[in-house]
């Protein structure tokens, strides 16, 4: 007599080959599924350090940027009051990195 097994698709010559080979089957299905399971958990936690690496360089970025913010206004109203007590303000600079802070300096004599 044969035995066919549904799950598997196959004929065996006995029951307990058909019933071992199921056994088998499932046994690789389930050691296929934890690693399969494994993965996506490493996969997520690998996600989810560079989101909080991302989140903490960006608050990084942020206070960075707030720090330059302050440091403009204060300088704004150092050259201000430098320039009501004393008329003008002038420095020499080679850099190209100046050159939006010197339209900072129209900006006062614009308004007036």
């Amino acid at each position: 007599m044969k035995y066919y097994s549904e799950q598997l698709g196959k004929v065996y010559d006995s029951e307990k080959e058909c019933l071992d080979a199921e056994l088998k089957a499932r046994e690789e299905a389930a050691r296929q599924k934890e690693l399969k399971d494994k993965a996506e958990l490493k996969l997520k936690a690998e996600r989810e350090k560079r989101a909080a690496e991302r989140k903490a360089a960006a608050a990084n970025v942020e206070q960075a940027r707030k720090a330059m913010q302050e440091a403009q206004t204060a300088y704004k109203k150092a050259l201000e009051d430098f320039c009501k007590k004393y008329g003008t303000y002038h420095f020499s600079s080679n850099s190209v990195e100046d050159f939006p802070t010197l339209f900072d300096f129209l900006n006062p004599f614009t308004l007036l």
